[in-house]
């Protein structure tokens, strides 16, 4: 059910000569008209006339009505709003299911006739974070910035990417099960166990920074486990979109 929302605004005759009485001696902004040789003086609007015209317009924009937005009022219609939200991704994008645990969503589409066999050579960019969206490092999705020369730092979006090899594990194992298929431009949200995750490229790509470094370290705590702490079989989100695809 729409609901409106309708605001007056009434402006007398007496407060709009008001107005203009005022604004023609006190504003700092005064309207100057110029006249030239082949104007017509008396077709040219006067002051007052603007002003007057003005203040009409904005009670006639006031009185317009302005939709308004349904927004949930309590925790059921909250939780229904977003069920359906799930439900209408979940149908309009699938989640595709690979071997040992790999899942994917497309993000994005790609162009072209051209894809990603498992002979390629193909150039990339990814993100990658922890299960629960804690970021951990990427290259050239402009969350870190690289030195362009000067010690000018700039977010390394189309200026940053990685070129692997299909089948020398330059990337984990489930990221080139992925990779199959995918065309020029096309972006894919994976989800990897950590038995198709870095453990099988040997912790490939690695990170540039600083930042990066030291999630990848506590990562690898966390699946390895330490002295005192068992190991946590942790899954893995990354983005991957292709630039380029050679065969």
């Amino acid at each position: 059910m729409k609901s409106w929302m309708m605001a007056t605004f009434i402006v007398s005759q007496s407060q709009i000569e008001a107005f203009t009485m005022k604004s023609s001696t006190s504003s700092p902004f005064k309207l100057q008209m110029t006249n030239s040789p082949n104007d017509d003086t008396d077709s040219l609007p006067s002051y007052n006339q603007i002003c007057r015209r003005s203040l009409l317009q904005t009670s006639f924009n006031l009185l317009l009505p302005l939709p308004s937005f349904a927004k949930c009022t309590d925790i059921e219609s909250c939780r229904e709003i977003g069920e359906r939200k799930i439900e209408k991704d979940r149908i309009e994008n699938p989640i595709t299911k690979l071997t040992n645990g790999v899942q994917y969503k497309i993000l994005q589409t790609g162009l072209g006739e051209s894809i990603v066999s498992e002979s390629s050579s193909v150039e990339l960019i990814f993100s990658v974070s922890t299960l629960s969206g804690g970021y951990m490092y990427s290259r050239g999705f402009g969350f870190e910035k690289i030195d362009i020369g000067n010690g000018k730092l700039v977010k390394d979006s189309g200026l940053d990417s990685i070129v692997i090899k299909m089948g020398q594990q330059n990337v984990p194992i489930g990221i080139e099960k992925t990779l199959v298929g995918m065309k020029k431009g096309e972006r894919r949200r994976v989800e990897l166990p950590p038995n198709q995750g870095l453990i099988t490229s040997n912790w490939q790509p690695e990170p540039t920074t600083r930042r990066g470094k030291a999630g990848l370290e506590g990562y690898k705590r966390m699946v390895e486990g330490t002295a005192g702490t068992p190991a946590f079989p942790a899954a893995t989100i990354w983005d991957i979109e292709v630039l380029r695809i050679k065969k």
